[in-house]
């Protein structure tokens, strides 16, 4: 059996701090933390690593730019923690699915490289 199980059909969306951008805390724990992102069309979220915090992202509809690559989807990422990644960005609007393990999660802006 599941240790935890939530129906977050109704739960709403929380704006973020980078316009365009709102997410729904689907599960949190001490190491860890599951949201769905929803960006809105044009959103940019800005190149950031995460100092503890191992990041998976999993696109489940639009277009998601990472690195001026677009992605659809089905698009699965995985990036260690301390891994700069991004911008993030999108045309018509995305909603993923992103998942951190390993630590509290952080957002650290870096710069562009």
């Amino acid at each position: 059996m599941y240790q935890f199980m939530s129906d977050c059909s109704g739960c709403q969306w929380e704006s973020l701090a980078v316009e365009g951008v709102d997410s729904k805390v689907l599960y949190l724990d001490e190491s860890a933390k599951t949201v769905e992102t929803r960006m809105k069309p044009g959103a940019i979220i800005p190149r950031h690593s995460h100092t503890h915090a191992n990041e998976t992202v999993y696109v489940l509809s639009g277009d998601f730019i990472e690195e001026e690559v677009e992605y659809g989807p089905g698009s699965y990422f995985v990036g260690r923690a301390g891994t700069a990644h991004g911008p993030h960005h999108t045309n018509s609007g995305c909603i993923v699915l992103t998942h951190w393990t390993g630590g509290p999660v952080d957002f650290v802006i870096t710069a562009e490289t």
